[in-house]
């Protein structure tokens, strides 16, 4: 049986859990059409057609899995990053693993890297531009700070603690980060 372009659309969830499912189980090299055509029950050829290189529909299926986190409005920089922060520390505790070897696969896929960026990426930098944005007519941040690379340790240490196996995030963690690490970073 063909399958059409609608046809596909209409499986797009069982298309994106294979596909990731794939990737967790051969992410040591590169999925092929036909793996995941067979997990997902579609026609591999129809497959190929929609999604001629594979690094678009398995950054697709990781959006569909970590939708971007939503603005949190103007709460002041304390709140708006806590919330922010557990949103990320959400993904990583569900989805780490995965996002760990999605990035680690980054440099050897400039496709997999630009499609990373637009889908994944940039919604999450922009929304911590926004925070940093009003934090700033606020009078909240330092002159001199670089909220941009001060929150980038935010995702680091997310993805550190995946790769060391450590337990999910407790519900303080968030608490510790800002307290600790980035308001004194980042405050007058």
């Amino acid at each position: 049986m063909t399958l059409t372009e609608s046809d596909l659309s209409l499986r797009l969830d069982e298309i994106h859990a294979a596909a990731l499912g794939v990737f967790r189980d051969v992410s040591d090299r590169r999925p092929d059409h036909e793996e995941i055509a067979a997990l997902a029950d579609v026609d591999g050829e129809a497959l190929r057609r929609r999604w001629p290189g594979l690094d678009e529909l398995l950054v697709e299926a990781l959006a569909s899995l970590l939708p971007a986190p939503e603005d949190p409005g103007d709460l002041g920089l304390r709140a708006e990053l806590r919330l922010l922060i557990e949103h990320l520390a959400r993904e990583y505790a569900e989805h780490g693993e995965l996002l760990v070897r999605v990035m680690a696969r980054l440099s050897a896929s400039p496709d997999l890297d630009r499609a990373f960026r637009q889908r994944i990426l940039y919604p999450r930098v922009e929304c911590v531009r926004r925070i940093f944005g009003r934090a700033v007519l606020r009078g909240e941040l330092r002159p001199d700070a670089d909220p941009r690379l001060i929150f980038s340790l935010v995702p680091s240490l997310l993805s550190y603690r995946t790769m060391l196996r450590d337990p999910a995030p407790d519900p303080s963690l968030a608490d510790r980060l800002l307290d600790a690490v980035l308001l004194p970073l980042l405050l007058r």
